[in-house]
């Protein structure tokens, strides 16, 4: 099979001579004389010097192969066996985003990765939907493809809904280091360690407890304290993600390392010094200090002010791959859905008579908020949706599993709603709805107010 696919492939005036075939032999197995120069065009396969544009292959995706340029996967194999590592491994190679370093905007450009292939191999598309609540869209080869396109319904404009735009509440700034910030940080008051230039080492032979091999390792101790101190310092400054302030580091830590590292000043050169720079638990500990003291340090909490206000009928159209419903109560034809959660909620926003209006934040409406994460970096959160009701208006955001960064974000989100009452004059309440809750008192309750209460 693997020769009439190469075969087909190769007839494609696109595709001719761009076709790479990894061949089996009749044993199952590769040509070990071919290995080496087939893996290494596999794996090159994302250079811009690549000629090759598919890859027909026996045994390539079930193995390590990491490549980032893999967008469409024709599975045509059994996949027949028990287990579905095979299958989930295959998929595994087109999810590598291919421009993770550009953080691009999903308004612009979206990786898409298309998946073809048997009834066994498309069954593990069900059991991934089932187990992340999530419906991938799926179409008939057979028919025209056709993607919905959002836009501003007309007839809709008493659903419109005004949001207040606010400055950022945070910023990222360059820390203003000075000497005098060391005095408040605690000592960790270590001991010096006796300076080793090598060590014993020595295989016994548990049962007889006889002495089988011995050997001596040298030691790799730094020779001067300023290579180490300034190691030290560029792995701070990389921790709290900052582009520069290196050389406003290196004399803070080289203070501290002075004055209040040990359990008495120190000469930074002596070797007992040297010695206990070199181990990992001290370079943890004074690590893990520095970040911790000087992380709030690399934001700035500023004063809060209105810019303007965003409407949602402002919103240009688009294409929307995923999940769709229509909703009277949105002003957009199609509510754009990311998973069953949100279609569910949706249709039952829709029903509620204290519900005036309600949207989906979508990047292309252009409303997000700032916030810092767990990583003590500055990134953009996008809630789910916004409610516009009788009561006042509501910023919702829907939740299936609860990551790491929930509790960051409903910080945020909590804030920017009293800011944005403040400011605007109107009430606006933050609510995190998960899906256990929402599954479990949404058909008890006859209104989102009486629903919000149940839940706080």
């Amino acid at each position: 099979m693997a020769d009439d696919i190469y075969g087909y492939l190769d007839s494609l005036p696109d595709l001719r001579g761009r076709v790479l075939l990894i061949h089996t032999d009749s044993t199952g197995e590769v040509k070990k004389s071919e290995i080496p120069e087939l893996r290494e065009k596999a794996k090159n396969i994302d250079s811009v010097k690549a000629k090759e544009m598919a890859i027909v292959s026996t045994m390539m995706l079930n193995e390590g192969w990491d490549v980032r340029n893999v967008n469409i996967i024709v599975g045509l194999r059994a996949f027949s066996a028990q287990r579905n590592i095979l299958p989930e491994q295959v998929i595994g190679r087109g999810l590598r985003k291919m421009f993770p370093e550009l953080n691009p905007n999903p308004s612009k450009c979206i990786n898409t990765l298309e998946v073809i292939g048997n009834d066994n191999f498309l069954g593990l598309v069900d059991i991934l939907e089932k187990e992340e609540n999530l419906k991938l869209p799926e179409f008939d080869v057979k028919e025209p493809i056709v993607l919905p396109t959002i836009f501003v319904d007309n007839k809709k404009k008493n659903k419109d809904i005004e949001i207040p735009i606010l400055t950022p509440r945070i910023v990222k700034r360059e820390p203003v280091l000075d000497k005098k910030l060391i005095k408040k940080l605690p000592s960790l008051r270590l001991s010096l360690e006796k300076s080793k230039t090598e060590i014993i080492y020595e295989g016994r032979e548990v049962i007889r407890d006889r002495k089988m091999v011995e050997r001596k390792w040298r030691l790799p101790v730094p020779r001067n304290s300023g290579s180490v101190i300034a190691y030290y310092a560029d792995i701070i400054r990389r921790n709290l993600k900052l582009p520069s302030a290196f050389a406003d580091f290196y004399p803070l830590v080289k203070e501290y390392v002075r004055t209040k590292l040990f359990n008495k000043k120190v000469d930074l050169d002596n070797p007992d010094v040297l010695y206990t720079l070199s181990s990992l638990q001290v370079q943890t500990q004074l690590v893990n200090l520095f970040v911790e003291k000087f992380k709030d340090l690399t934001f700035k909490k500023q004063e809060v002010k209105r810019m303007g206000i965003k409407r949602v009928s402002d919103m240009k159209p688009f294409v929307w791959t995923k999940l769709v419903y229509p909703a009277d109560k949105c002003i957009l034809n199609y509510v754009p859905c990311d998973n069953n959660l949100e279609v569910d909620f949706s249709k039952w926003l829709d029903k509620l008579d204290d519900v005036d209006a309600f949207t989906k934040i979508v990047p292309r409406l252009g409303f997000y908020l700032e916030y810092k994460s767990e990583e003590n970096l500055l990134r953009s959160y996008y809630p789910d949706f916004i409610l516009k009701t009788k009561g006042g208006y509501y910023l919702i955001e829907t939740k299936g599993l609860k990551g790491s960064e929930v509790d960051y974000k409903d910080k945020r989100a909590v804030q920017w709603c009293k800011d944005a009452t403040k400011l605007s004059g109107n009430k606006w309440t933050f609510i995190r709805i998960n899906q256990d809750q929402f599954y479990d008192l949404s058909p008890k309750t006859n209104s989102f107010r009486e629903f919000a209460s149940a839940i706080k």
